[in-house]
Formats: structure tokens, C-alpha cells, sequence
């Protein structure tokens, strides 16, 4: 598989995601309180990367430590963003150890939905973009 190369809005923070997404990768939505706000927008649109393969080639991320309480999942998380241009990076949660959320903007955003988790946050006006089988009101594991 074949590495693929971001960066944040100003090029400030050049970032490989090792090996890339894969084939068939799908793009995950969230709909919680705080990925609306911390995106400006109604969902963050990520991918799942596990931590080792992720690396930063340039620039030095910020890092925002969430309020436990403000996470949707009660757990910690920590979002990085371009400390120049404030674009977001990725989050590192309590709840996926192994795993870290990126911002597929920073990619190209060329890879399709898969799956909408805490769509009970989503505004009652929205239309899901994943397939029915595939929106789910929390985690979808709980």
C-alpha cells in the first residue's frame, strides 16, 4: 500500500499516514457536541489510523486536552491542531488506545462515508450520508 502525505491549512504541519488508508477504507462521521464544535461544521469527517502509523514530518502540533466531561464518550481526548492556523489534526481518545481519529480533510476528504456514530446529536434537519445499517445514535458498540 502506498503512503499518503497531508498537511494543515497554512502547511505548517506536514503528516504521512503509513501504508495509507487501505483498500476499501471508509470515512467515519461524528455527531457529537464536541466534533461539531471543534470542526466548525456539523460533523467531524475522519478515519481511524492506528497510532503507529501516523507520523509527523513537519511542524510541532498543539494539543487541547478536552474536559472529560465534554466527551461524548466520558473518556479523555486530546486534539491537536496547527498552533498557526488552528486547522485540527487528529484526537487522541481514552477510549480508542491503539487507534487515532485524523481529519480526512487534511488527506483530500476523497474517501466515502462508512459509518455516522452519535447521530442523536445530529440536527433534525440533516439526512445521513451512510447507509441506514451504518448510523448509529452513540458508539457503536455500546
Amino acid at each position: 500500500m502506498t503512503d499518503i502525505e497531508g498537511s494543515c491549512h497554512c502547511g505548517a504541519i506536514k503528516l504521512r499516514v503509513v501504508g495509507g488508508f487501505g483498500e476499501g477504507a471508509r470515512a467515519g462521521i461524528c455527531h457529537c457536541n464536541s466534533c461539531q464544535t471543534l470542526a466548525g461544521s456539523l460533523f467531524a469527517y475522519i478515519a481511524f489510523v492506528p497510532r503507529d502509523k501516523l507520523l509527523i514530518l513537519q511542524g510541532e502540533p498543539k494539543g487541547y486536552k478536552q474536559p472529560i466531561d465534554a466527551a461524548a464518550s466520558g473518556k479523555q481526548v486530546i486534539r491537536y491542531f496547527c498552533g498557526d492556523c488552528g486547522t485540527p489534526l487528529w484526537a487522541a481518545a481514552e477510549s480508542a488506545p491503539h487507534a487515532y481519529t485524523v481529519k480526512l480533510a487534511l488527506f483530500g476528504n476523497n474517501i466515502p462515508p462508512g459509518n455516522e456514530i452519535y447521530w442523536k446529536y445530529a440536527q433534525p434537519w440533516e439526512k445521513p450520508l451512510a447507509s441506514p445499517d451504518n448510523v448509529f445514535e452513540g458508539w457503536p458498540h455500546s
